[in-house]
């Protein structure tokens, strides 16, 4: 995918993405409205079929994408969801739990509901964005977080979530440039979290052939993790395809020393995410 941006965008966890909330706002409505299409027209055999996500169908991803939906609502002020993200958040367990609530939906309540969320999610995502308000929020990684990269990881959630649905039946969505940066740079970002746990902070450049751009920055500035849309290094750079490698490292497909290749060190903190949620 060829660029026409800017050198040195930047996604900050304490001070947000470079091009403002508002460019946040026009990738959750991309996302989002082409998500809804996609569903909207499933049969019934596709609500059943397989996902990259082992324990769910399609139906099941659905719901989980509206009940993260209806959790960035309560997040942006709207209605309590019935559930909260807690500190005892488990990856892979919470969100199974959360699906209980809804056991026996059909797939046309789950379009229906997401379609009234994502409504209010939008209208409530602008007033927030035009209030910019300084504000932050303990991130699902445990890191402290501006509310915009909060938002964010909901973005990238739904982003992934509609490739485990879509890639199986052997299609991939079109992304425009600005969104597929905006889940590039974040699943960087949230894989560098980890290793932030015990202090250790990547610091590793990255050449990712399909992006929306053609090489990142992943460092941390006085403890704070950054990512930028810069150019890199030769030396000492890892190098991967965009998608391959946004996928291994949210725990689908090949292992990430299969997609992602060079110096070891960088690569095996970017890895420890994948443990993590798989």
């Amino acid at each position: 995918m060829a660029s026409d941006a800017a050198p040195d965008r930047m996604l900050d966890e304490l001070s947000g993405y470079s091009d403002g909330p508002f460019a946040v706002v026009d990738a959750f409505v991309a996302q989002r409205a082409r998500f809804l299409r996609y569903v909207s027209g499933l049969d019934d055999a596709a609500w059943r079929a397989a996902t990259r996500c082992s324990e769910w169908n399609v139906h099941d991803v659905a719901r989980h994408v509206r009940d993260v939906a209806a959790l960035h609502v309560f997040q942006l002020g709207g209605p309590f969801p019935g559930f909260r993200l807690t500190r005892e958040f488990d990856p892979v367990l919470t969100p199974a739990e959360w699906l209980r609530t809804s056991s026996g939906e059909s797939p046309e309540e789950t379009v229906r509901e997401l379609t009234r969320l994502v409504q209010q999610e939008e209208l409530l995502l602008r007033t927030k964005a035009a209030a910019g308000p300084d504000e932050t929020i303990l991130g699902a990684l445990g890191r402290t977080l501006d509310w915009s990269v909060q938002s964010v990881h909901t973005f990238w959630d739904a982003w992934m979530h509609e490739r485990d649905i879509t890639l199986p039946r052997g299609e991939v969505p079109e992304y425009g440039a600005d969104e597929m940066r905006l889940a590039t740079m974040y699943g960087l970002l949230c894989a560098a979290a980890p290793p932030s746990w015990n202090g250790d902070y990547v610091h590793a450049g990255l050449l990712l052939e399909g992006g929306a751009d053609a090489s990142y920055v992943v460092t941390s500035v006085d403890g704070v993790i950054r990512v930028l849309a810069a150019p890199v290094d030769e030396a000492g750079r890892l190098t991967g395809g965009a998608g391959p490698t946004l996928d291994s490292l949210a725990g689908r497909g090949p292992e990430l020393e299969d997609v992602l290749h060079g110096p070891s060190p960088a690569l095996e903190q970017l890895a420890l995410l994948r443990k993590i949620v798989t």
